[in-house]
C-alpha cells in the first residue's frame, strides 16, 4: 500500500514537472537571476525577470558596471553612459537629468531623447521611437541610469548592430568614417577583397566599397600594383587620372560620370573618387571596378557570397563552372548618342539602395521544431526615418515553418506550431510605419498557428522573410521602390528621358503647358534633389525631387513643339522626344508588292503572319473578296516571289505571298493599297531573337507527376516561349523581330537550332528549360551559357554578359530563386554564332517549383518578362540598324 502511493506521488511530480517544462522558455536566453528596479516613468517597482543584455564593441566586452540592457516589447534598452559614452564608441553627449534630456552627438550627428517620450530630434528633425528612453533605478546597485533604444541610437550614428538571442548579446561594430563628394559619410557597407587572376591584391587599410550598386576599387593597387601592371598617372590640378595598359588608355575625371577610353567618350554608372579615410587620415582615388577593368581588356565579375571582385585575363579559357556573382547590370555600356545628364544614386541612400537590391524575395521559411513558438512581442527595429522597414517577431522558442503571402494589399504572416503570449485570442500593434499602417496577429487554434497580417500602404511593396541564428526571432523586411537612375541626352537624333528603378516601375504621367510630371508612387527617388537645364531641342530641363509618402517626382520641360512617346519595359521606363515641326518625309522605300484594298475594309482590319519555316507570308482581309483580287490580280516584279495565291478560310480572305528564300517584310498604309517591303530579315528588322523552346515531339525532356497529372517539360518550355511570347514580340509596337525554332511539337536537331540563328540573321538566341535533379531540395533559376562561343555583338555584349543580365533580372520579375549562371558545354550555346543562353527557369524535381510552371499566371509572367528583358538588352547594346 505504502509503494503503491509513493509510486503514484512520484508520477504525479514528474507529470507537474513536464507540464511546466513545457510552457518554459527552452532558449538559453533567459537569465537565471532576476533584477530589482525601480521605474520613474511609472513610479513602479519591477522585479524583472527577461534577459539581461550584454554589449560588445568590434568584438570587445562592453563593462555595464553591473547594470545590464534589458528588453521590453522586444527592443533592448542599453545604459547609454556605459555603452555610448563611457565606451570606446566615445558620443558626446549632455544630459540634463532633471528634465531628462539627453543630447548625443558625433561627426555631424546630433540625437536628442527625452526619458518617457517616444519623441525624439534628429538633426533638427522630429522623428518618433518604438520606445521611449527609460530612467530606471538598479536597486541592488544603488544607482540610477538612463536606458536609451539601443538599436537605434548606435544606427542613428552609423554603428552596424547585430543581436544574438541566445547569447543575450549585442554586437556593435565600428562603420568606416570617409570623406567624398563634400560629405562626410559612415560607411557600414560591404567591404569587399579583389583578386586578379586568383591572387588576392593587398588592398592595406582601405577595401573596396559599394557606391550605388558599382563596386569602387583602389586604382593604384588594383590596376597599377598589382599583376594587370598599368601604367598609372594622376595630375593633382585637373584631377585626371590616367591608366595605360598595351594599346588601351582610359582618362577619369574625379567626380565625372563621363570617361575617355581610347579617346572615345564613355559613360560610368558611378564616377570616380578620392575618398578620404578619416580613420587612417589617407585618401584613396576609388575607381569602378567593372568599367576600368572591362576597358584595359579584362573580364570582371563580383562574387556576391566573398564580397570579392574578380578580375582575370581574357586570354584565359573560361572554365568557371558555376560563377555565382552579381555580373554587369544593364547600363555599364553606353546607350546614346550623347548625354546631358546621368544623375546615380546619392550617397545618402547608398545604404539603402544596397540593402533593398539585395533582399532574396525569401516568402518561406521551413523548420521542424516539436515545441510550439511562444510568441511574446511584434516591434519595428529600424529607424524611424528609415525607408525601408524591418519588422521582428519575438518568441521564447524556435520558430516552426512561417509563410508569407500577399492578399491585395495585406501581407499575411502565417506561423505553424505557434500561439500569442499574451492571453488574448488576438493583439493589434500600432508601430508607426510608412509601409504597414496597422497589424493585427491572431491564434487559430484549429491548427495550432498564428496568423499576423500587416496592412500595405501599397501592394507593389516588397517583402523578405529571414529568421535569427538561434531561430527565436521572425524578421519581415518591407521594401519600397527605388529610383536608382535618371538619365537624359540624344539617341538616334531624338531627345530622351531614362528612369531606371530598382523594379518595375508604375508611372502616373501628366502634361500641362510643356511641363510633364512623373509621379511614381512607394518609390524613393534614391538619385536626390537634382535640377539641369538640359540645352537639348525637344527637352528644356530636368528635375528629380520627392513628394510625401515616398513618391519620386520627376518633372520635365519640353519644347513648345516636341511630341514624345513613352515606353515602360519592366524597370526601365523611356520618353522620346521628337519635334513635331519637322516634315516627315514620304517613304520612299520600294515596294515589292502593292496589294489594293477592297472600299469596304480599312488598313486597321488587315491582320498578317509570318510563316517564315515555310517561306510564306500571309495577309488576311475580313470577308470574301476572291472575286474582287481576280478583278484587281496582285503582281509583283520582284524574283524572290515565286508565286502569289488568294484564297478564303475562316471568313477571312487570305493573301498568300511565296518566296524563294526566308525574307522579313513590314507593311505599311499607302491610302487603299497594302504596301509590303520584302527583304533580309537584317535589312528589315531592328532586332532579331530566336526564341527555342527545349525538346519536343519524342523527346518530352523532364518528366514528373502533380496532382497525378503527368507534366511533360516539352509542354512548358512550349507553351511560355512560343504560345505565350507571340503576343510581345508580334504586337505593332514592338521592336523585337522573333524567330521560333520549334513552332509545333516536333523534335528539332540541337545542331538545327543553334544554326537556325545565322540562317535568320538573329542578334542573340535565347533557348527555355526547365531542370530537374535527384533531390527535391534544389529550386530556383539558373543560366547557363557555353564560354568557347566567342561571339560578341559590336556593343560588347556577349553570352556571358547575357547570362548575367537575365539572372539578375528574371527571377525577380517572375518570383523563383536566384541560383548562378554556369558555363556549360552545350550545343545549341556552343555551336551558336550569336551570343547565346540556355535558361533553366526552375525545378521540376522541386514541388513549389513545379507548381508555378503549370500556374497560368506564372507562365504569362514568364513570357512577359524575358520579352521585357530582351527590350533592356537592345536598348542597352544597340545593334545600330
Amino acid at each position: 500500500m505504502y509503494r503503491k502511493y509513493r509510486k503514484c506521488n512520484n508520477l504525479k511530480y514528474l507529470l507537474i514537472l513536464a507540464i511546466v517544462l513545457l510552457y518554459l522558455p527552452v532558449t538559453s536566453a533567459l537569465a537565471a537571476t532576476k533584477l530589482n528596479l525601480y521605474y520613474y516613468s511609472t513610479k513602479q517597482n519591477v522585479t524583472y525577470t527577461g534577459q539581461q543584455v550584454k554589449y560588445t564593441y568590434n568584438g570587445s566586452a562592453i563593462n555595464t558596471r553591473n547594470t545590464p540592457g534589458i528588453i521590453i516589447n522586444g527592443i533592448s534598452l542599453a545604459p547609454f553612459n556605459d555603452v555610448f559614452v563611457k565606451s570606446a564608441i566615445k558620443l558626446n553627449y549632455k544630459y540634463n537629468e532633471a528634465k531628462g534630456i539627453l543630447t548625443l552627438s558625433q561627426n555631424g550627428t546630433t540625437l536628442v531623447l527625452t526619458a518617457g517620450s517616444k519623441k525624439a530630434t534628429l538633426n533638427g528633425k522630429s522623428v518618433s521611437l518604438s520606445i521611449a528612453p527609460l530612467k530606471v533605478k538598479f536597486k541592488a546597485q544603488k544607482v540610477t541610469k538612463l536606458l536609451v533604444p539601443a538599436r537605434y541610437v548606435a544606427e542613428t550614428f552609423g554603428y552596424k548592430y547585430v543581436w544574438n538571442s541566445s547569447t543575450s548579446t549585442a554586437s556593435l561594430t565600428a562603420p568606416m568614417h570617409l570623406y567624398y563628394n563634400n560629405k562626410n559619410v559612415s560607411y557600414t557597407g560591404t567591404q569587399g577583397k579583389v583578386t586578379v587572376n586568383g591572387k588576392s591584391v593587398n588592398l592595406g587599410t582601405m577595401p573596396s566599397i559599394i557606391i550605388g550598386s558599382t563596386a569602387m576599387l583602389r586604382a593604384w593597387k588594383v590596376f597599377s600594383a598589382s599583376g594587370i601592371g598599368a601604367d598609372y598617372y594622376y595630375n593633382k590640378s585637373t584631377q585626371v587620372l590616367t591608366l595605360t595598359l598595351g594599346d588601351n588608355e582610359i582618362k577619369l575625371t574625379m567626380g565625372s560620370k563621363t570617361a575617355k577610353v581610347n579617346g572615345k567618350s564613355r559613360t560610368m554608372d558611378t564616377a570616380p573618387l578620392v575618398v578620404l579615410n578619416k580613420d587612417t587620415n589617407e585618401s584613396y582615388i576609388m575607381v569602378p571596378g567593372s568599367f576600368v577593368a572591362s576597358s584595359l581588356g579584362y573580364d570582371y565579375s563580383w562574387n556576391s557570397s566573398t564580397k570579392t571582385s574578380i578580375i582575370t585575363s581574357r586570354a584565359a579559357e573560361d572554365e568557371d563552372n558555376q560563377d555565382e556573382e552579381d555580373g554587369p547590370e544593364l547600363g555599364d555600356e553606353p546607350i546614346s548618342d550623347s548625354v546631358a545628364l546621368n544623375w546615380g544614386i546619392d550617397t545618402d541612400f547608398t545604404d539603402e539602395y544596397n540593402k533593398a537590391s539585395g533582399l532574396t524575395d525569401t516568402s518561406e521559411i521551413s523548420e521542424d521544431m516539436d515545441i510550439s513558438a511562444n510568441i511574446y512581442s511584434v516591434s519595428k527595429d529600424s529607424k524611424a526615418d528609415s525607408n525601408i522597414e524591418v519588422y521582428s517577431i519575438h518568441s521564447y522558442s524556435p520558430f516552426s515553418k512561417s509563410t508569407v503571402k500577399l492578399d491585395n494589399q495585406t501581407l499575411n504572416l502565417h506561423i505553424n506550431n505557434s500561439y500569442l503570449n499574451n492571453g488574448n485570442d488576438s493583439k493589434d500593434y500600432n508601430l508607426g510605419g510608412n509601409l504597414s499602417d496597422s497589424i493585427s496577429a491572431s491564434n487559430n487554434y484549429a491548427d495550432l498557428s498564428t496568423d499576423i497580417n500587416f496592412a500595405l500602404v501599397n501592394a507593389d511593396t516588397g517583402y523578405e522573410l529571414s529568421l535569427s541564428s538561434d531561430k527565436c526571432t521572425l524578421y519581415l523586411t518591407l521594401c519600397p521602390n527605388f529610383v536608382s537612375n535618371i538619365e537624359a541626352g540624344t539617341m538616334s537624333g531624338n531627345d530622351y528621358v531614362k528612369i531606371t528603378g530598382l523594379k518595375n516601375l508604375n508611372v502616373d504621367l501628366t502634361e500641362e503647358n510643356n511641363i510633364i510630371t512623373i509621379k511614381i508612387p512607394n518609390t524613393v527617388n534614391a538619385t536626390g534633389e537634382n535640377y539641369l537645364d538640359t540645352a537639348l531641342n525637344s527637352l528644356k530641363s530636368v528635375k528629380s525631387t520627392s513628394i510625401s509618402g515616398n513618391t519620386a517626382n520627376i518633372i520635365l520641360e519640353k519644347s513648345d513643339s516636341a511630341e514624345y512617346t513613352v515606353s515602360n519595359t519592366g524597370n526601365t521606363y523611356l520618353i522620346t522626344f521628337t519635334n513635331g515641326d519637322t516634315e516627315e518625309n514620304e517613304d520612299n522605300e520600294e515596294y515589292s508588292l502593292k496589294i489594293k484594298i477592297p472600299d469596304d475594309v480599312s488598313y486597321s482590319e488587315v491582320t498578317n503572319e509570318d510563316l517564315y519555316y515555310k517561306n510564306q507570308i500571309v495577309i488576311r482581309i475580313p470577308g470574301d473578296y476572291r472575286d474582287f483580287y481576280d478583278s484587281n490580280p496582285i503582281k509583283s516584279a520582284n524574283s524572290v516571289v515565286s508565286n502569289i495565291s488568294v484564297g478564303y478560310k475562316s471568313s477571312k480572305t487570305e493573301i498568300v505571298i511565296d518566296t524563294s528564300k526566308l525574307q522579313g517584310y513590314k507593311l505599311k498604309d499607302l491610302d487603299g493599297y497594302i504596301g509590303v517591303v520584302l527583304g533580309n530579315p537584317t535589312d528589315i528588322y531592328k532586332n532579331i531573337v530566336v526564341l527555342d523552346a527545349g525538346h519536343g515531339g519524342t523527346d518530352p525532356g523532364a518528366i514528373r507527376k502533380l496532382n497525378g497529372v503527368t507534366i511533360n517539360e516539352k509542354d512548358v518550355n512550349f507553351k511560355i516561349m512560343y504560345q505565350l511570347t507571340k503576343k510581345y514580340f508580334n504586337a505593332e509596337d514592338s521592336e523585337i523581330k522573333a524567330y521560333y525554332s520549334r513552332y509545333d511539337n516536333t523534335k528539332v536537331d540541337l545542331y538545327d537550332r543553334a544554326a537556325f540563328a545565322s540562317k535568320v540573321g538573329a542578334d542573340l538566341f535565347i533557348s527555355l528549360h526547365m531542370n530537374a535533379n535527384n533531390s527535391s531540395t534544389p529550386k530556383g533559376t539558373e543560366i547557363y551559357y557555353t564560354g568557347s562561343n566567342k561571339a560578341t555583338t559590336e556593343n560588347g555584349l556577349n553570352s556571358k554578359i547575357l547570362a548575367n543580365i537575365f539572372l539578375n533580372s528574371l527571377p525577380a520579375k517572375v518570383g523563383t530563386q536566384k541560383r548562378y549562371i554556369s558555363n556549360q558545354s552545350l550545343a545549341v550555346c556552343r555551336e551558336n554564332t550569336v551570343p547565346a543562353i540556355l535558361i533553366e527557369l526552375g525545378f521540376m524535381s522541386n514541388s513549389s517549383d513545379l507548381a508555378l510552371m503549370v500556374n497560368s499566371n506564372f507562365q504569362e509572367k514568364s513570357a512577359k518578362a524575358i520579352y521585357d528583358i530582351l527590350c533592356d538588352v537592345f536598348s542597352a547594346y544597340p545593334t545600330g540598324r
